[in-house]
């Protein structure tokens, strides 16, 4: 349950608000709630959130290095397909193309999630987009890159987790005519008529 409109707090925003935007942020970052037993492990973090000790940036650097979110995106994907959903959690779109990839791919190999998911959080455009009080939330851009990049949006914006598979990213499962709709890649018919 991706977000799809900004969810804005304040400096001096109650508990209670601030609670509403915690949901927000799950939704966005963990397309649902988490279980009870996630709670618990986030309790602490939700604790220092919901005081007002940290902001929604330093919750979203934390959430991206707990067991929570580590498994849910990243144990059991791909690196190329961790960096997609990185992307759609933490900026609100698709990577923009294959360079784009592998400069966090990279950053992931050698830096680790920690590193990779700050440099998305830190960057120059999540603070245009969102700044310090909004929840990153899926929006639409004004300029693609390219049809590719315009299409990959439009098929990840509707993706929920785990929906097309763990291994291969909406920017390559086309390239190599598969077909992975229902989480299982099998080839296609015939090839894609995309370009690259």
């Amino acid at each position: 349950m991706t977000l799809l409109e900004p969810i804005t707090t304040t400096h001096n925003a109650s508990p209670e608000e601030r609670g509403l935007v915690l949901g927000a942020i799950y939704n966005q970052v963990l397309e649902r709630q988490p279980y009870k037993f996630e709670r618990r492990q986030l309790a602490e973090l939700e604790k220092g959130f919901l005081k007002g000790k940290i902001g929604i940036r330093h919750f979203l650097k934390s959430v991206a290095v707990s067991p929570v979110y580590l498994q849910a995106f990243y144990e059991n994907s791909s690196n190329v397909k961790f960096i997609e959903n990185a992307f759609k959690h933490f900026l609100g779109r698709s990577p923009h193309n294959e360079a784009e990839i592998r400069e966090y791919d990279n950053m992931l190999v050698h830096e680790g999630v920690g590193a990779m998911v700050s440099a998305l959080i830190d960057s120059e455009e999540y603070r245009k987009e969102f700044g310090a009080f909004t929840v990153p939330y899926w929006h639409q851009s004004n300029q693609y890159e390219s049809p590719n990049d315009y299409l990959e949006n439009r098929l990840l914006s509707r993706e929920h987790a785990g929906d097309r598979g763990w291994a291969i990213p909406t920017l390559y499962w086309h390239e190599l005519h598969l077909d992975c709709t229902g989480g299982k890649c099998r080839p296609t018919l015939k090839p894609s008529p995309r370009l690259r």
